[in-house]
């Protein structure tokens, strides 16, 4: 998912780049579970026709803060798109999360500094971050409000950033989690069951993801939020999803 962050806003951003939360022991799926548009629970037919969900960053900058050689990192964007994601029936959906406008900085005597030699690319587009396969399913937690868990369709990487030979932090940055953890979205308005045009998300509680290795130094949050909508045929209509 402050204003200044990828904790893909105004100021609804929890103590933490889009849309999509991983199970904890008090986070389950619910059976029952489905998105709605326009009042209706999507169906095959829709499904089959595709119900495309996007999202864009909230004042176009998200970060993700962790730590690395003992040292801040922050992984800084300022545009997200999803790349072939759809809603699936069950409250789930499918696809990828493309990160633009991309640099690396940390601090250094206090001051951020970007370390050019990080810059982020994948194959020969610059300062671009993309996702692997991601899937996506609505949860509760305690009982309460209803969130989104997004993880990888399999292992537990996210992405594995691409930087160069020379970057202080590696050549390879990977953003991981841990299998039944992950990325959870939360509705900024506590209204991820109103049928709205567009739902603010941030990141929401169970949240679990680690810089370069699953230690507690390199645990690391996202910050920022991002607006959602569907596109496509179903532009400009209301949505929203349903734990149960």
């Amino acid at each position: 998912m402050r204003k200044h962050g990828l904790r893909m806003a105004g100021l609804c951003v929890a103590a933490a780049l889009s849309v999509m939360a991983f199970a904890a022991a008090s986070a389950q799926a619910e059976e029952g579970s489905h998105w709605n548009v326009s009042g209706s629970a999507i169906s095959d037919a829709l499904v089959t026709a595709g119900v495309v969900p996007q999202a864009t960053l909230e004042n176009n900058h998200g970060e993700l803060l962790g730590k690395a050689l003992g040292k801040p990192l922050k992984i800084l964007c300022t545009a997200v798109a999803f790349v072939g994601a759809r809603l699936l029936l069950e409250g789930g959906s499918e696809g990828k999360v493309r990160f633009t406008g991309c640099r690396i900085t940390t601090l250094e005597g206090g001051a951020l500094v970007v370390l050019p030699a990080c810059e982020p690319h994948t194959g020969t587009e610059l300062g671009v971050v993309e996702t692997v396969a991601l899937k996506d399913l609505i949860v509760l937690h305690e009982g309460a409000e209803g969130y989104d868990r997004l993880e990888p369709v399999t292992g537990t990487k996210f992405v594995n950033i691409s930087t160069s030979s020379k970057c202080a932090f590696g050549e390879n940055i990977p953003i991981i989690t841990e299998t039944g953890k992950g990325f959870v979205f939360k509705d900024c308005n506590l209204e991820g069951r109103v049928e709205k045009v567009t739902h603010l998300v941030s990141e929401g509680p169970l949240t679990k993801l680690w810089v370069i290795s699953k230690t507690e130094e390199h645990e690391s949050t996202i910050d920022g939020s991002a607006n959602v909508i569907l596109v496509g045929a179903h532009e400009g209509l209301k949505w929203s999803g349903t734990p149960r």
